[in-house]
Formats: C-alpha cells, sequence, structure tokens
C-alpha cells in the first residue's frame, strides 16, 4: 500500500532524494508527476527545438529549466569551470563531452546507472559496442552515462582521380604502409590551384604529429610508460613510422598541415550546441579535388552531401580561395573505407569518440525524472527519427546514417582499440608534446636536422615535459 501511495503522489521536488547514492531504486515517473528537471545544456533554444518540446508532451505538468553552459567552453579552465557550475547550480541532468565526462566521473559527481538500466530492462546490446565500452572506460570502469551519437573517422577518397590516374581504389581495413604507398602514385603538384597531394590530414588534426600518434596508435603503441612514468618515442617501431611520414610530407605525397593546422578557416555550428566540423586548409583540399585522401570524420560527409556537390559549403566558405575568391567545389565522386589498420589487429581503431554524453548528477534529487528524459534521448524513437538525418552517427546500430552510394559501413566496421582506453596522460601534456613533435617533424622535414638527432630531442624534452605535468 504504501508503494502504491508513493507512486501515486511522488512528487520531483520532494525532500527525499532518489538517487543521491549511485545505484539506489530510483522508482518510476508518473505521467502527471509535477515539479521542475534542470538540465545543463549549451542553450535553451537548442535543447527545446530538439529533446525538451517533445519530452514536455510525454510529462505535461513538468517544467524544465535549462542551466546554459556557452560560457565554460571559452573558460580559460573550462573543466574546473565546468565543475563549479555544477556545484552552484546543481543541474539533474549534464550534458557532456567525453573529457568533460571523465573529469567529473574522476570527481565522484556522477550518478552511477547500472542499477537503474537493469531495474528498467533498458537495452545496452542495440548500442554499438564501442560506446559502451567507451563510456565505462571514461567513467572509471562504471557506466555513468549514455550518449545517444558518436563521432567516427574514415578515409575519404576522391574516385575521379584514382580512375584518371589508374591508381587501385583504397579498401577496407588497408594498412597505413599500403596508404601511403597508394598516396605516393599520384603526381604532385604542391603550389597553385591545380596542386594535388595524395593524402591531407583531417580537420580535426591540427599538427604535423597526428598522424605519426594515429599510425602508432594503429599499432597499439604508446610514447609513453605510464607505469615508469618515462616516455619512449626513441624506439625503432616510432623511428619507422616518423620516417614514412617525414618521406610523404618532403615529397608532397602527404600535405603538411597549413600552419600547423591553425590556418584561417570557418567553423559550422551542428545539432547540438558544441558538435562543429572545423572547415580548414587541409579541408579545402580535398574537397576542392586537390587532394586523392583525406581523413575525415561523419560532418566531412555532410559538407560533401550538401546540394549535390558543395554549393552550399562554398556560400559558407566564400572569401576563403585565392585571392577572396570563393574556392571550387565538388565535380568529382568520391567514397569511403575504414580509416587504416594494422593487419595484426585489423578490427579496431583509435578513431571513435562521444560529444554528446548524457549523466545524472549524483547529487539530484529528481533521478526518476532525471532517467526519463536519458531513456528518451538515448531511446529508439528518437533515434528513429533523427539517426539517419542529421550530421551525427547514431549509437543505434540499426538507425545507422545512411547515404546512397556510399560505404557509410565504413565509420561503423571497427571498434575501439582496448590499448587506447587504459592509457592515462596528465593534463595538458598530449597538447604540449604535439607541438614539441611537430617543430622537430618540420626541421627534419627543411632539412635542419637528422631524424636521429630530432628524436633524441624529442626524447629528452619531452621527458622534461612528462616530468613537469607530473605523471601519477
Amino acid at each position: 500500500m504504501l508503494a502504491a501511495a508513493l507512486a501515486m503522489t511522488i512528487s520531483l521536488t520532494a525532500c527525499m532524494p532518489f538517487g543521491g547514492k549511485s545505484g539506489q531504486q530510483a522508482g518510476k515517473l508518473d505521467r502527471d508527476a509535477e515539479g521542475t528537471l534542470k538540465v545543463m545544456y549549451f542553450d535553451e533554444q537548442a535543447f527545446q527545438q530538439q529533446y525538451g518540446n517533445a519530452f514536455q508532451v510525454m510529462f505535461p505538468n513538468l517544467a524544465i529549466e535549462v542551466v546554459p553552459f556557452r560560457s565554460v567552453m571559452n573558460a580559460e579552465d573550462p573543466l574546473t569551470e565546468l565543475e563549479n557550475l555544477v556545484n552552484e547550480q546543481q543541474p539533474d541532468v549534464l550534458y557532456l563531452t567525453e573529457d568533460e565526462y571523465a573529469w567529473l566521473a574522476s570527481k565522484g559527481m556522477l550518478y552511477d546507472l547500472e542499477a537503474i538500466v537493469k531495474q528498467d530492462g533498458f537495452q545496452l546490446d542495440d548500442f554499438h559496442p564501442s560506446v559502451v565500452e567507451l563510456l565505462k572506460a571514461r567513467g572509471g570502469g562504471k557506466l555513468l552515462g549514455l550518449s545517444p551519437t558518436f563521432s567516427s573517422q574514415a578515409l575519404y577518397y576522391n574516385k575521379t582521380l584514382f580512375e584518371t590516374y589508374g591508381v587501385p581504389q583504397p579498401t577496407d581495413r588497408m594498412s597505413w604502409e599500403d596508404v601511403l604507398q597508394l598516396a605516393a602514385r599520384f603526381p604532385v603538384k604542391k603550389d597553385g590551384s591545380d596542386a594535388l597531394y595524395g593524402l591531407a590530414t583531417s580537420a580535426e588534426a591540427g599538427d604535423l604529429f597526428e598522424l605519426v600518434r594515429k599510425i602508432g596508435a594503429a599499432k597499439g603503441l604508446s610514447y609513453v610508460d605510464t607505469d615508469a612514468g618515462t616516455l619512449t618515442i626513441d624506439s625503432p617501431e616510432w623511428k619507422a613510422i616518423f620516417q614514412a611520414v617525414i618521406e610523404g610530407y618532403k615529397s608532397g605525397a602527404v600535405a603538411i598541415p597549413d600552419n600547423g593546422g591553425s590556418g584561417p578557416g570557418v567553423r559550422m555550428q551542428m545539432v547540438g550546441g558544441r558538435n562543429a566540423f572545423q572547415i580548414t586548409p587541409d579541408t579545402m583540399k580535398f574537397m576542392q579535388g586537390q587532394a586523392a585522401m583525406a581523413i575525415g570524420s561523419q560532418f566531412l560527409m555532410e559538407m560533401l552531401q550538401m546540394e549535390s556537390g558543395g554549393r552550399a559549403a562554398q556560400r559558407v566558405v566564400s572569401g576563403e580561395g585565392p585571392e577572396g575568391s570563393p574556392p571550387r567545389l565538388g565535380g568529382f565522386d568520391w567514397d569511403v573505407v575504414t580509416l587504416p589498420v594494422d593487419p595484426i589487429q585489423p578490427d579496431v581503431t583509435d578513431g571513435i569518440g562521444l560529444d554528446s554524453i548524457f549523466a545524472i548528477n549524483a547529487a539530484s534529487r529528481n533521478v526518476p525524472a532525471a532517467w526519463e528524459f536519458l531513456k528518451y534521448a538515448n531511446g529508439e524513437q528518437l533515434a528513429k527519427t533523427s539517426g539517419k538525418s542529421g550530421p551525427q552517427l547514431s549509437s543505434r546500430i540499426a538507425y545507422k546514417k545512411e547515404v546512397e552510394g556510399k560505404n557509410v559501413d565504413a565509420f561503423y566496421a571497427l571498434g575501439i582499440n582496448d590499448q587506447l582506453l587504459l592509457e592515462r596522460l596528465p593534463d595538458g601534456f598530449a597538447a604540449s608534446f604535439a607541438g614539441l613533435a611537430s617543430e622537430q617533424i618540420l626541421n627534419v622535414v627543411n632539412g635542419a636536422v637528422s631524424l636521429d638527432d630530432a628524436l633524441q630531442t624529442l626524447q629528452n624534452r619531452g621527458q622534461d615535459l612528462l616530468t613537469q605535468a607530473g605523471l601519477e
């Protein structure tokens, strides 16, 4: 009788906590429940349009208060600023990137969903396995959030250029060595409007070291021994990768990232507030038909699809072409294959990430309402209506994105490399090391130093950076 009475009179603003302790039973939320659910999201308009309006049809007496966090993104220390915002505003539902999720998880600020998922019969088997793996890995082994979408990278290629020059087209699960050899088969022209490269880096790369790191990751290599607290970049395995990439940079088969990836570009805001695609000069090389291949996420596909070959994209980036003229876009056939892999472990990649995680505040007193929202945002119905049409990739494999005539399965085919999930680098170290490595790579490309000397410098100065960062 008591349980029935509670179910009928449940109030979201009651003093009794429903989920302050992770794993505590949250109970069911009555459709007529009244109260306020606080949701931390990019901004109110974006939230209401994508989630809030439809969710309130399900629970019409439930008021939703949006706690915007746009200012957090521009803070000097965004993670600490986010933590402070959560402590001050105490939202029930949190919308997080992968790094933010890991940060708040390490602080014990997120509600453990394992018990409530089992209690409610919520099927995790419908999700891409790597999405669940990433959530648990970044949550310290616990499921502390759900992500309706994920990001993935693939190898784009210009079918027209491959056919023109008689080069065999890429295939799924090629090795990085094979891809670099394909890139070297195109006639290089580094300058002018008719420039041509075999391979361009991705919009997300940002430095000359990224391609080296990505090839190493495919092979399961780490440049830091976290147990010993030492740098391991000066090894025969890493040297071979540096050598192959630098040869590509020197010959022009691989395009050197413009200004270290910080050249002029246009940032396109996508659905969800922070899901954005950066159009950089490196991205434009592929979109203008100046690169036979490019590493890119699903957002590059969205741009290539726009108005049959790029007319919409041309309007977006007008003024970024030579002498302020719009760049030429489209006019070629393209497709995608999986990111290159290591033949020893051909089913894993480092190219999967999460940027739209919903979690519940561990201190929330409104766990029933918060869980109902997480179920809706990550549910089958929403995936069915939005998963195939938006720029993001649905975590529910049954509703994966489809583009006619394109190998979209390339974004879903590989799983996350478990070895990479165990790697934990000190805050800020990866970016500092990438800058140092880019500097040394450029020195070798320009003939200022030998590769051996560059690697020795990188080993010594990189170790200093690691020590200063304080690897625990």
